[in-house]
């Protein structure tokens, strides 16, 4: 089995920083973690000089593959060359484990990208993508509309065939959930140039359109349940739809609206995920809930990009170096909590002997967070220096020495 070293790491663990630590991996896992250097020869090593070793960051909720293979309304890119162009800039962000969040039902979504790919095709080319050469362990999200109901059948059929590793049920019609502002409804239709009448008549349609409920919502929560794929509710308004989702075996709680919708998740044991691109510019582009606050406040324990993958990682370091969390504290909301959300947590997630190996070496450069090292299941996938070398960044090395063995 091919093996690989890191040697002078400071090792961010799911509780503390370890200083001057060495990973010793063979074939996809680690094996053993040591004070100072390996005591064995691997055939690969790497010198983190002092950087950072943090678990793969974990996204369970990424809008970039739908934005890469149409990057405009109209221009389709061939699906296998956004699926591997993606990889590479997303294993540039941090990003070890990708579930790409791929929606079916949503209408609307559909008629505004004008591409030429039906939503099958792209469920079949990307599940068989990342069956195959990869640089990134690839999962696929399913994002339900609950409104296509010509799509129903399809989410069974695609949860049978195994393409499917997460579930997730949206609502978009106006007057609750993200559209609960009727108000912000007929802005975002006027930013799409459409006139007052004619946003008007969009939000009647929208309205009056029937949607997945009853026993047939029962029957697909059941149906991906019985196939140990995790289910999430989207946009969550109130406690109440909160306690309705969780009654039908719902153990995710994204993007939801409001606090107390999102503490009602927590009081119910379910994971409450929000989106980094919200804690790096610094609220909501839909005047709903402040992550950054939520995250302080105890009620969000999960971030995913949503739509701009390189958010995860600068957003763990805000919350560290600008709110308080330990850097611990904020790498858990990008690694063990999305793996135990998406019940992959037994595989990877955090840094330890038996699991993938799955990290990354980061350092500050102009306090910003770069990574230098992206390993995937113990393969190098990225790697890169600034034209300058690092050794003018020396707060960086040494800032945990005082307080962490």
């Amino acid at each position: 089995m091919k093996s690989l070293s890191i040697r002078n790491a400071a090792i961010v663990t799911t509780d503390e920083v370890l200083l001057d630590r060495s990973i010793y991996v063979e074939g996809t896992r680690i094996t053993r973690i040591e004070r100072g250097k390996q005591t064995k020869e691997a055939e690969e090593t790497i010198d983190a000089q002092g950087s950072l070793v943090l678990p793969g960051i974990i996204d369970i909720h990424t809008d970039a593959l739908d934005a890469e293979i149409v990057p405009r309304s109209g221009a389709d890119i061939p699906i296998l060359i956004a699926f591997r162009e993606l990889e590479r800039k997303l294993s540039g962000c941090g990003i070890t484990t990708v579930f790409h969040s791929l929606h079916l039902g949503y209408e609307k979504a559909e008629e505004h990208s004008f591409s030429k790919y039906s939503r099958r095709e792209l469920f079949e080319k990307v599940f068989e993508a990342s069956q195959g050469r990869t640089l990134l362990n690839n999962r696929i999200h399913l994002r339900y509309e609950l409104s296509g109901l010509r799509a129903y059948p399809e989410c069974f059929e695609y949860l049978d065939k195994g393409y499917v590793s997460l579930l997730s049920l949206m609502d978009h019609t106006p007057g609750q959930g993200q559209l609960s502002s009727i108000e912000n409804f007929m802005r975002y239709c006027k930013k799409q140039g459409m006139s007052e009448q004619q946003a008007l008549e969009e939000l009647q349609e929208l309205k009056n359109k029937p949607i997945i409920a009853g026993r047939e919502l029962e029957a697909l929560v059941a149906h991906a349940l019985r196939l140990n794929i995790p289910v999430a509710s989207h946009d969550d308004d109130s406690e109440q739809k909160v306690i309705n989702m969780h009654e039908l075996g719902i153990s995710i709680c994204e993007f939801p609206i409001n606090t107390a919708s999102a503490a009602q998740a927590i009081r119910l044991g379910m994971h409450v995920v929000g989106g980094a691109s919200n804690v790096l510019r610094g609220g909501s582009l839909s005047g709903n809930m402040n992550m950054k606050e939520a995250i302080l406040n105890g009620v969000v324990d999960t971030i995913c990009s949503d739509y701009y993958p390189p958010s995860i990682l600068h957003s763990v370091f805000i919350l560290h170096q600008q709110h308080g969390l330990s850097l611990p504290e904020a790498a858990r909301l990008a690694s063990i909590h999305p793996a135990r959300a998406a019940r992959i947590d037994t595989q990877t997630g955090s840094i330890e002997e038996g699991k993938d190996a799955d990290l990354i070496v980061v350092r500050l450069v102009d306090h910003l967070p770069m990574v230098t090292h992206t390993i995937v299941r113990g393969h190098l996938v990225a790697s890169g220096k600034m034209k300058n070398h690092f050794a003018d960044s020396p707060e960086f090395v040494h800032q945990y020495s005082a307080t962490h063995e």
